[in-house]
């Protein structure tokens, strides 16, 4: 029994001695085609299987693994697990026959036994299966979860890198706090009067008179900073003595006054002219503030090149004695309407010609006017004639005074 166990190794159930479970009858030479019946061995209408080969269930073919449909090769891996424990236990086996034989047969040789298994893996050609030994242990940290992946740690944020406050001038800094504006345009703003320092004092006293009424004092601003690096904005200076006698004789507030001092310095050519049509019409306004600052924005914007003139319009005013909402509406009638100034003149006198009230024929004349509609023609004034019989008594009555005179 010993040598035996010793000559074919250790096999599972129902298999020859030194028959590997996965092979079937390997070792003796030859194994039954896969789709064609095995010749009947003895026992096997006992229920045993046939010597050689692994014992399956009904309907399996000789030498199949459970779960193996005829003409399937089983799984690489599991093969070589299996092959792998199947030496082992062979192993185990011929270093248990080799001692229980020295210690009963004395002089008899204990080399061990070839193991089978050796030579049934080299006909299979392990050499090439040896391959994919190496490669288990990367399989098996890929199907880790990561536990056994990449361990390179991740690379920390490079932190961002920010200016120190010490670039941005004071003043500078102190109205962008004060008014919350955004860092970002505080430093463009820092930028922009390092070219204008000459400046810099009355920029910035401008830049606090025109934030504090603005709604959005960050988007004026920025509005600002575009104006100086165009050159076109103008700091807060004194203001020019023809503005100061039109803000006296006004009441105009301190930023129209500032708004006008900036016209005459950027419109120097036609300063003249521009205060003068300003005065014009801040005379038949309600609130020559308000009013001040749209016509300087008119003119500072580019909207118009120069204001209408108002002498026309004022000789109406006289002739006709209109009052002040006549007055100011005459003069609205011909901001709107300065392309076409001495038309709609034309047409305003025509109607005041024909109406016993001028005032309000222009009050009710204007709206149109403004809106751009022309007016038809006024019908003419009828004379009136006196009657017949009043006209007989008058000459009665001078015959009477006639004759008392003779």
């Amino acid at each position: 029994g010993a040598g035996g166990a010793m000559t074919g190794g250790i096999g599972m159930p129902g298999m020859a001695g030194g028959m590997s479970p996965l092979l079937g009858g390997a070792a003796a030479g030859s194994m039954p085609a896969m789709g064609h019946s095995a010749p009947s061995a003895p026992g096997e209408g006992d229920g045993q299987a046939p010597a050689g080969m692994m014992p399956g269930m009904p309907g399996m073919m000789p030498g199949m693994m459970r779960g193996m449909m005829p003409s399937m090769m089983p799984n690489p891996v599991m093969m070589i697990g299996m092959m792998m424990c199947q030496m082992a236990m062979m192993q185990k086996a011929s270093q248990a026959a080799g001692s229980a034989g020295g210690g009963s047969g004395g002089g008899q040789d204990t080399t061990p036994a070839p193991n089978p298994m050796m030579g049934i893996m080299g006909g299979m050609g392990m050499g090439g299966m040896g391959g994919m030994v190496p490669m288990m242990p990367g399989m098996m940290g890929g199907m880790g979860g990561g536990s056994t992946g990449s361990t390179e740690p991740p690379k920390p944020e490079a932190p961002v890198k920010k200016e120190p406050e010490g670039d941005v001038d004071p003043d500078v800094r102190e109205l962008g706090d004060y008014f919350n504006i955004e860092d970002r345009w505080i430093r463009r703003l820092n930028e922009t009067m390092k070219k204008r320092m000459d400046t810099k004092e009355q920029d910035l006293a401008k830049l606090y008179e025109v934030l504090e009424r603005a709604r959005s004092p960050t988007g004026l601003l920025t509005v600002k900073i575009g104006e100086m690096e165009c050159g076109q904005f103008v700091g807060k200076i004194k203001p020019d003595k023809d503005v100061e006698r039109l803000a006296r004789k006004f009441k105009l507030d301190d930023h129209v006054t500032s708004r006008l001092t900036e016209l005459v310095i950027r419109r120097k050519s036609t300063k003249e002219q521009d205060l003068d049509r300003i005065e014009q019409h801040l005379r038949y306004c309600k609130r020559p503030s308000a009013m001040a600052t749209l016509l300087a924005g008119r003119l500072l914007e580019g909207e118009v090149d120069e204001l209408p003139d108002l002498s026309e319009a004022e000789d109406i005013m006289q002739k006709y004695k209109l009052d002040e909402d006549a007055r100011s509406k005459l003069r609205e009638i011909v901001e709107k309407r300065a392309g076409e100034k001495d038309e709609v003149l034309t047409m305003v006198r025509k109607h005041l010609d024909t109406s016993a009230n001028a005032s309000s024929m222009l009050c009710k004349i204007a709206r149109p006017l403004i809106d751009g509609e022309r007016l038809p023609d006024p019908p003419e004034r009828a004379r009136k004639q006196p009657p017949a019989e009043s006209a007989g008594a008058e000459r009665r009555g001078g015959d009477r005074d006639r004759e008392r005179g003779s």
